[in-house]
């Protein structure tokens, strides 16, 4: 096999403006660059703008891409779309080096497009592409120029042009694009698929290809002579040369292609599982089909490298991979991380999975999200953070807990009952499930709050803590928050800490709500007076510690409540929750300090709480 070498480029930065919601946005590119987000903030917009910029057949633009102001119904003409790139040298190893070598490829293509970093005195080539309304012409236009200089982003749009950039200084650097429609089945027949771009020619030597097309010939001969229908149909069909005029060769009828050239259109690929029937994949599921077509892609990437490190060729593989997860299962998702890797150049993928995005490095992250209209887009900055912070971060929330990365907002707890329970009661308070809000709820476990704190604050995630009032937690809770950069727990007005040195069992009967409690317990367990039981067969048996249990005192019943619920916690924290929410009084149905953080999140989103819920 020809080892592929590196291309000797890297595409290291795009800048956008005015691109639909991306009116100004950098993004750092990597080998691999995973781009994460809810629906609708500018992902798959900033992949096409980049296609538009440097893709193989290159989309168009339109007066609806420019982006607009609310009260805009058209943009004003002298609003353009720019879209700067810049690509650096890299050496052997992929790591960017000062200067492109002397008489290298890359410097005879770009020749004065190649400037250098006053600073530093590396070398770059930019390019700028403007998409903007031409007066003469009366209709937009677009033009691409090389950049003089690459300044800070405060001031990019400032930085002075240099001659015209022509489609064959970018061809060698030029994006694919696949979209989440990608379909095999599809490809198979489609002019100008990747599976049709490797299979027009096959690659076999003349004396090959006219073996090949007389055997096809005489397969077509045999085939015909033996089918009585066919010979059927070519009689009826030779009637042809009585109406049309001139001389005609009469008619044929070919089964199989004549020629090795047309055997691609109609090719096809059969998939089966291990015991089971073979089926053309245009009978497989979308998930199978879809996979394939990417697979298709990474052969093609592949053969193509390879066969211009044998001719000595250069270029560079630049993919922009959206939704790759499609159809896929949670374990195919896990497995396709590792196939996308495999294929060479740099790869952009847009994806929704949080099993694909926990594999992918945390230096590869960007965040999308929307900052009222505008996308804004964040990168992890790991520099400030100790060798066991990356690996907490990494096992503890992206691998196990991916689907933070695509939150609205995160709402921080520390033990089993907040977990179950909360999600009952936000439910109530808004009339929405978490999940329609957007919110996810997080037990943290082991009060290891710095993680989370750390990650939401740098990706722009709104986050929210109830913490237990004990002197533990509500210490580590101080340190984690110290660590992440604010000053104390009283300088957050989205942490609430439960008064007392109180946890949530015993905050809900300070609150109050013992009689909701027993309702739950006996509902429960289908039977009456659980709490009466409780005391009888417990009372003086050992408790915590070895200390034997009194419920004899006079608060023995509100202490064998809380006894039963934190050890019963993992059981009985929905039926309690689900009780309270079916309070008969509507002040009841939130307990006071849950509906705080949730005043306050309401507060924060412009949310109201759901009506007949005290707010």
């Amino acid at each position: 096999m020809v080892k592929v070498m590196t291309s000797g480029v890297k595409m290291t930065d795009v800048r956008i403006s005015n691109f639909r919601s991306l009116k100004n946005v950098a993004v750092a590119l990597d080998n691999l660059t995973v781009l994460v987000g809810a629906n609708n903030v500018g992902k798959t917009s900033f992949i096409e703008a980049m296609y538009a910029a440097v893709g193989a057949g290159r989309k168009a633009l339109s007066q609806d891409d420019i982006g607009l102001e609310p009260d805009e119904a058209l943009p004003p003409k002298d609003r353009k779309i720019v879209i700067d790139m810049r690509v650096m040298p890299v050496g052997d190893g992929g790591k960017i080096v000062d200067s492109f070598p002397a008489g290298s490829y890359w410097t005879s293509l770009w020749g004065n497009g190649i400037s250098q970093d006053p600073e530093d005195f590396h070398d770059f080539m930019a390019f700028r592409t403007t998409f903007s309304w031409n007066l003469a012409r009366g209709d937009y236009v677009l033009s691409r120029k090389f950049l003089k200089e690459w300044k800070l982003i405060d001031d990019w749009l400032s930085a002075e042009e240099k001659e015209p950039v022509s489609s064959a200084h970018i061809e060698p650097i030029a994006l694919h694009y696949i979209d989440a429609k990608r379909d095999i089945d599809e490809d198979l027949r489609k002019q100008g698929s990747f599976w049709r771009r490797l299979t027009d020619d096959l690659g076999l030597s003349e004396e090959d290809i006219k073996t090949f097309e007389d055997a096809l010939s005489l397969l077509n001969e045999q085939i015909v002579g033996k089918s009585d229908i066919l010979k059927h149909l070519k009689k009826n069909l030779s009637d042809v040369t009585s109406v049309v005029a001139g001389e005609s060769a009469g008619v044929d009828i070919a089964p199989v292609a004549r020629r090795l050239r047309d055997l691609s259109k109609g090719m096809d690929v059969t998939f089966s599982t291990a015991g089971a029937q073979g089926f053309p994949m245009t009978r497989h599921g979308m998930g199978t089909r879809s996979l394939a077509s990417l697979l298709v892609f990474r052969a093609y990437a592949s053969w193509r490298s390879e066969q211009a490190t044998k001719a000595g060729i250069h270029l560079h593989t630049l993919l922009a991979l959206e939704e790759p997860e499609a159809h896929l299962h949670p374990q195919a998702q896990r497995s396709l991380f590792a196939h996308i890797k495999t294929i060479p150049g740099q790869r952009i993928v847009s994806t929704h999975s949080p099993y694909f995005a926990g594999q992918a490095g945390l230096g590869d992250l960007r965040l999308f999200f929307k900052d009222g209209d505008a996308t804004t887009v964040r990168r992890l900055n790991l520099s400030p953070l100790n060798r066991n912070d990356v690996r907490k971060l990494r096992r503890n929330v992206v691998a196990s807990r991916g689907d933070m990365l695509f939150a609205r907002a995160l709402v921080l707890f520390e033990g089993e009952t907040e977990e179950q329970a909360l999600p009952v009661w936000a439910e109530t308070f808004w009339g929405k499930s978490i999940h329609e809000l957007g919110f996810n709820f997080v037990g943290v476990g082991g009060n290891d709050y710095f993680p989370f704190i750390w990650l939401a604050s740098n990706l722009g995630i709104r986050w929210y803590i109830l913490s237990d009032g004990e002197r533990k937690p509500v210490k580590e809770l101080t340190d984690a928050l110290v660590r992440a950069g604010f000053k104390s727990v009283s300088d957050c007005p989205n942490v609430v800490v439960l008064p007392d040195g109180n946890d949530l069992e015993k905050q809900l009967l300070v609150d109050g709500y013992l009689p909701e409690i027993e309702k739950a317990f006996d509902e429960t367990n289908d039977r009456k007076s659980f709490l009466d039981n409780y005391i009888a067969s417990l009372h003086g048996q050992p408790g915590k510690k070895g200390v034997p249990r009194n419920y004899k005192v006079p608060d023995g019943r509100i202490l064998a409540a809380l006894d039963a619920m934190r050890e019963k916690k993992t059981d009985m924290a929905v039926p309690i929750a689900t009780t309270i929410a079916n309070a008969k009084n509507p002040e009841r149905r939130v307990p006071p300090k849950v509906a705080e953080i949730f005043e306050i999140v309401s507060k924060d989103f412009g949310f109201a709480a759901r009506k007949g819920v005290a707010s």
